[in-house]
């Protein structure tokens, strides 16, 4: 078994994750043309996610040492306090990762190089200018304002050629402002957010294909813009369900590895 070099499996995937087969619903086929209409769309959307513990299976691809790696796993979204991951490698056969993002730090293991990385929100600001509740918009396709729906002509604008709805918000949090650009597609499905932090990374999230269960798309594309370094993936959601009994442990263990910094 072919042995990847130090750091670049966990490396690779903090930046991957810091930007699902059950019966499929049926595609929302009725059309949003309205402020009122798309609030109401949005708030169903966070009501379910924000009442219920998610499981959704994802596959992707990752370039490591100028090699293609296969990935795939399951994130579970518990109630938008906690998100938990873990990562498979199609190539290596094997469990590469396990993260745990909560509501105030992000831990990852590196289950092949036997190390890990943990940092609070503002440790992580080092890293990339993110915290849980951006990540959770992100890997739940949903609104990052979705708590005070606020629509009208001043920071919203729509394109009835074009059949969208485009947001333009600020995120404040300690003197910082963030901008935020969110557009919803003709039937009041968020299409896209890319989110501009303060210190000029960006986060860029597209979203296509929302036939999954529950009204969830099928691919997200994620680039993001980290210290001037451009990078992009893309994570084929597979399938969504909502997990009714026990949820695996959220501790995670990483007494046995070695805890590194970026």
């Amino acid at each position: 078994m072919k042995k990847l070099c130090q750091g670049s499996i966990l490396s690779s995937i903090l930046l991957l994750f810091l930007f699902c087969s059950c019966s499929k619903s049926v595609i929302v086929s009725r059309r949003v043309t309205d402020f009122s209409s798309l609030e109401t769309r949005i708030k169903k959307h966070h009501d379910f996610i924000s009442s219920n513990n998610l499981k959704i299976k994802f596959k992707t691809f990752i370039e490591i040492d100028g090699r293609e790696n296969k990935l795939s796993g399951r994130i579970f979204a518990l109630s938008d306090t906690c998100l938990y991951l873990n990562v498979m490698s199609s190539t290596l056969g094997i469990e590469v990762a396990q993260v745990l993002m909560t509501q105030d730090s992000v831990t990852i293991i590196n289950k092949v190089e036997k190390n890990y990385y943990s940092e609070n929100y503002n440790d992580l600001k080092k890293v990339c200018n993110v915290n849980f509740r951006t990540l959770y918009s992100f890997f739940t396709s949903s609104y990052l304002f979705s708590d005070s729906i606020c629509f009208n002509s001043s920071n919203t604008n729509y394109q009835p050629n074009f059949q969208r709805f485009i947001v333009n918000s600020i995120l404040s949090e300690d003197d910082c402002k963030s901008f935020v650009t969110s557009i919803f597609d003709e039937y009041g499905n968020l299409g896209s957010t890319e989110y501009k932090s303060c210190n000029g990374d960006i986060f860029r999230a597209i979203y296509s294909n929302f036939a999954l269960s529950f009204g969830f798309p099928g691919e997200m594309v994620l680039t993001s813009v980290v210290k001037g370094k451009k990078s992009e993936f893309r994570i084929q959601f597979e399938n969504i369900s909502v997990v009714n009994g026990n949820v695996p442990e959220m501790n995670l263990k990483v007494d046995k590895y070695k805890r590194i910094s970026f």
